[in-house]
């Protein structure tokens, strides 16, 4: 299993690596899931504020479009933040990544996800709306806060208090990774995006929804793949703040029980 998440403090081409391995370990129901909520962002967005065709003319369609577009692309990361949290916390522990019941193990958790979803894409819109600038901060602070939620177990008030510690203790750390992966899909995304939508725009027949079949692919995977750094960064932060891997290696009970413990 440490091939897959190593049990140490990672460096940052580490963590990069081991999000991908766990997309890999889990990337059925992750990538089906993250189809659907791509699909999901293009519909929603299309309706709600669709691209204008005159960017600098009508900069309040391009706000309100770039808005939308963050707000939701956010909630569909924390969606798929769940699965992505139980797979590394099997890992973890030690345990076979459980394909099959990736999208059911978070159970009675789910709605408290999906809350956690809405607030974390509400807070990117404010966040876009206000200049873009605030977006950053608040990307960055709200990656912990499904991973705690699923794979911590928090309850309560712990479940945004305890994200917000754990960032402070590794010296916002975890934040700057999660908005290095960000930009790191964001130049995939953009490539495929445009290179599709320009591809598709050459053939002599009209494709349908051709500006968004190459998003929506891409998004499919890129959603996943940053839930599962999220869910690595939060388990590795904890090995570098809290001693995880040194509870994990000197336990002689259950791991599952020490991944669990809020300290």
């Amino acid at each position: 299993m440490e091939t897959e998440l190593p049990l140490r403090p990672m460096t940052v081409g580490e963590l990069l690596d081991a999000s991908v391995v766990l997309l890999r370990r889990g990337w059925p129901p992750l990538v089906a899931l993250g189809l659907v909520l791509a699909l999901g962002q293009q519909a929603l967005v299309g309706l709600v504020a669709p691209m204008p065709d005159q960017v600098w003319t009508d900069p309040a369609g391009f706000w309100a479009w770039l808005g939308v577009w963050l707000g939701t692309e956010s909630t569909a990361i924390a969606i798929l933040g769940a699965p992505a949290s139980v797979a590394a916390a099997r890992v973890v522990a030690g345990e076979p990544v459980g394909r099959r019941t990736l999208l059911t193990a978070p159970g009675r958790r789910w709605p408290a996800t999906l809350g956690l979803a809405v607030l974390v894409g509400a807070v990117a819109v404010g966040g876009a709306f206000a200049c873009g600038l605030p977006w950053l901060v608040a990307y960055g602070a709200a990656g912990l806060l499904v991973p705690v939620l699923i794979a911590d177990r928090a309850t309560g008030g712990q479940v945004i208090a305890r994200p917000l510690v754990l960032l402070g203790r590794g010296g916002c750390r975890a934040g700057g990774i999660r908005l290095l992966g960000y930009f790191g899909w964001l130049a995939v995304r953009l490539a495929v995006g445009i290179g599709a939508q320009q591809l598709l725009g050459e053939l002599p027949l009209p494709v349908p929804f051709a500006g968004a079949i190459g998003w929506v692919v891409v998004d499919a995977l890129a959603y996943p793949a940053l839930a599962c750094l999220d869910a690595c960064l939060h388990v590795e932060n904890r090995m570098r703040t809290e001693g995880l891997d040194l509870a994990l290696a000197t336990t002689t009970g259950p791991r599952r029980a020490v991944l669990e413990a809020i300290r």
